[in-house]
């Protein structure tokens, strides 16, 4: 059955979002979506049609007209089709630790999704056929390793065609495909542009503080799990705490409590997150955390953890307050 999720931002929800809790920061940032986003004259694409773009997979894809209904087998491109200004249709939510936020909820989607009704599709590890069928695609976009696709791609094909992306890209790379599939190259250039300005003036300002050490986490509920490698620290010019592993794993409270960060940042669920610090609020060892004991606990929205182009722009812009607060 068609669930169609409503998307309009309320206050309430915002403010409860961002609440705060026990020896933690909840610095807010009211995103403000990239100019790129709104067609002017010199973003305006003259795109032709019909086309053939090669996807990640190496299929020859055929369109014949500009994609209207878009929909997306995974979450993770829905913010550059925003960006683009051109919403999908229909999408499946999720993640693997099964902690979704709401969409409505999302500090990076709401400057985005005003007035913007979105078919959910259920959960992203499955492919729900049906469901797909029922939201009328002109075109089918998801990343080329995710699970299932291979197996239902035949039969994904006889409803639209399919794009799979390559989602080791870099997040210029994918927007750009993405943009190659709605034919807004152009605009997609200008957005580029603006993002890594806004990138560049946030590691200027983090380049002042290379002693405030820089540590980026979701979690499980039982430990805690690393986020952002070194092209990300780099990125933005970041300093990590020493023994910070460069690949996603798992840590104990011991092996944070040996890297004493300056910050700590959850980019997670929410809920999931604040209630996880909740439960340590009794612990001497979590308590000894320089972080905990100033108050610089902060929580990025779980969707940033795309590290795509609005999630790029959100990150820049909470970095600069977070690093000019004191």
């Amino acid at each position: 059955m068609k669930k169609v999720l409503g998307l309009i931002l309320a206050m309430s929800l915002a403010l409860a979002l961002f609440s705060g809790c026990a020896n933690a920061s909840t610095q807010k940032t009211t995103s403000q979506p990239v100019s790129a986003s709104t067609e002017t004259e010199e973003t305006k694409d003259t795109a032709k049609w019909p086309r053939t773009i090669t996807d990640a997979a190496g299929h020859e894809v055929f369109l014949d007209k500009q994609p209207e209904r878009i929909t997306l087998l995974h979450s993770y491109y829905m913010e550059d089709f925003l960006a683009l200004g051109t919403p999908p249709t229909s999408c499946a939510i999720g993640n693997s630790l099964g902690q979704t936020e709401e969409l409505s909820s999302s500090e990076m989607f709401a400057p985005y999704l005003k007035g913007v009704e979105i078919m959910d599709l259920g959960s992203a590890k499955e492919i729900n056929l049906e469901a797909i069928l029922e939201s009328a695609p002109d075109v089918i976009v998801t990343f080329a390793a995710q699970g299932g696709v291979d197996e239902n791609y035949d039969q994904l094909v006889q409803i639209a065609p399919v794009v799979l992306l390559d989602y080791t890209a870099t997040w210029q790379n994918q927007l750009l495909g993405c943009a190659e599939i709605v034919g807004k190259e152009t605009k997609a250039q200008y957005l580029i542009a603006e993002i890594e300005e806004k990138i560049s003036d946030a590691k200027k300002v983090a380049q002042k503080y290379p002693d405030r050490t820089f540590v980026l986490f979701r979690t499980d509920s039982k430990g805690f799990i690393t986020r952002g490698n070194a092209v990300y620290y780099e990125t933005f010019g970041l300093t990590r705490s020493e023994g910070y592993p460069d690949t996603y794993e798992t840590i104990s409270l011991e092996a944070v409590t040996e890297m004493d960060p300056y910050y700590i940042v959850f980019q997670h669920n929410y809920d999931a997150a604040t209630t996880f610090v909740e439960s340590m609020k009794d612990s001497s060892v979590w308590q000894s955390l320089d972080a905990v004991k100033n108050g610089r606990i902060y929580y990025f929205d779980e969707n940033m953890n795309t590290f795509g182009p609005l999630a790029m722009n959100l990150t820049a812009e909470k970095l600069i307050e977070i690093y000019t607060k004191e």
